[in-house]
């Protein structure tokens, strides 16, 4: 009778690449698949879905609310399928310290201020290639209850969704390989998921911001906060630029004032969002009781370069599994293969399931890329499909 040789997926610890990616695609199909009850509402109601009208406002908050039900059943149904807890394990009860709390909308504030001018110099650039307007249909409405409920349906419902699905699912999986690929990848994919030109850039550096705080602080709750504060000071920022400036003072601004008000909104931005982003790192560390041992003062300046080096991007990826302390991390595969050949009294036994093991590590790191590419091959598609065939919308 034949020895079954056990095969290290059964006994696997955690999420993979590829669950990371699979809840992304399963957010990606469940996101379509519920556009059919949106689609049977609005015609129920007799209104259209237009991409160059701006949707009802009632529509709109129907639309955010099926939309981030719909990433969260994702994340559900892919957790059911697969036989593992994501939303459960995935740190939405872990408390933040008051200044964590503190500093977080802080984080928002300069992010906006870096990554803005930044946005809005990849949008010009797509009009350019494109000759198309790059406009967003959404309505905020301009009475002051129509801005409250927007910056629920708009700041409060994304907050929790995708911070579910990108950061508790995506970003969580990705890691696997590394802290920083799951933060620069899931950005990537959260950036694109958006479908919008307008969104891309914003999207993605903002990205890195949510999950580098969930990261940090260990607590879906830090990357849901600064993804409110993002959301609702854009909706704010929206409504003032409407309401309470002039058009023409924009409009007789030259190109080269515009240009330095941007580069100075982003150089304040980004070194403010990089201080608030090291205290937010350094008040982590005490809440986790970790000794910082790097008492170098000129820490502050050599930090962005030395993470470009070898030594630099590996003592960062080890500080933030320092700080995330998933248990995950500290299954050693090799090592579990090397005690389960230790267990075994024949020798040829023990080679041949070394071997085997061997393969199953080649073929699980495989399958992880294949299904990684999938999803990236999937949105980046959507992505430019949007881009080409949407029609180009007059400026009102």
């Amino acid at each position: 009778m034949k020895k079954r040789l056990p095969n290290l997926d059964d006994n696997y610890i955690g999420l993979r690449i590829s669950d990371g990616a699979g809840a992304f695609i399963a957010g990606f199909a469940f996101l379509y698949i519920f556009q059919i009850a949106i689609i049977v509402i609005a015609g129920l109601a007799g209104e259209t879905i237009e991409a160059c009208k701006p949707m009802a406002i009632w529509l709109m908050y129907v639309t955010m609310v099926i939309n981030q039900a719909a990433l969260v059943v994702a994340v559900w149904v892919y957790g059911l399928v697969s036989n593992k807890p994501i939303i459960r394990t995935c740190r939405l009860k872990k408390k933040l310290s008051p200044i964590q709390v503190l500093i977080l909308p802080l984080i928002a504030v300069f992010s906006i201020l870096a990554f803005l001018p930044i946005a809005e110099g990849f949008v010009m650039l797509v009009e350019l290639i494109t000759g198309k307007p790059v406009v967003s249909n959404i309505n905020i409405g301009t009475e002051w209850w129509q801005i409250i409920l927007s910056i629920f349906f708009i700041a409060v419902l994304p907050a929790i969704g995708e911070e579910i699905l990108f950061r508790g699912a995506v970003a969580r999986g990705l890691k696997r390989k590394s802290y920083v690929f799951g933060i620069l990848m899931s950005a990537f994919l959260f950036s694109i998921f958006h479908g919008s030109a307008a969104q891309t850039v914003h999207q993605f550096l903002i990205g890195i911001v949510f999950a580098y705080v969930y990261f940090v602080s260990g607590s879906l709750l830090a990357s849901m906060v600064v993804h409110f504060c993002n959301n609702a000071l854009a909706i704010a920022f929206d409504s003032i630029m409407t309401q309470a400036i002039n058009p023409e003072v924009g409009a007789s601004l030259s190109g080269g004032a515009l240009a330095g008000i941007y580069v100075a909104m982003s150089i304040v931005g980004i070194i403010g969002l990089y201080f608030l982003m090291r205290w937010f790192m350094a008040e982590s560390k005490k809440v986790a009781h970790i000794v910082d041992v790097d008492k170098d003062k000129y820490a502050f300046f050599k930090d962005p370069i030395r993470i470009f080096t070898r030594e630099g991007y590996a003592k960062f990826n080890a500080t933030l599994a320092d700080l995330f302390a998933d248990s995950d991390d500290k299954v050693d595969i090799n090592k579990d293969i090397n005690e389960v050949d230790a267990s075994m009294v024949n020798e040829d036994l023990r080679g041949l399931l070394e071997q085997h093991n061997k393969n199953t590590l080649h073929k699980r790191k495989r399958y992880d890329m294949i299904v990684l590419g999938i999803a990236i091959a999937i949105c980046s598609s959507v992505w430019i499909l949007n881009l080409i065939i949407s029609p180009a919308c007059p400026i009102a």
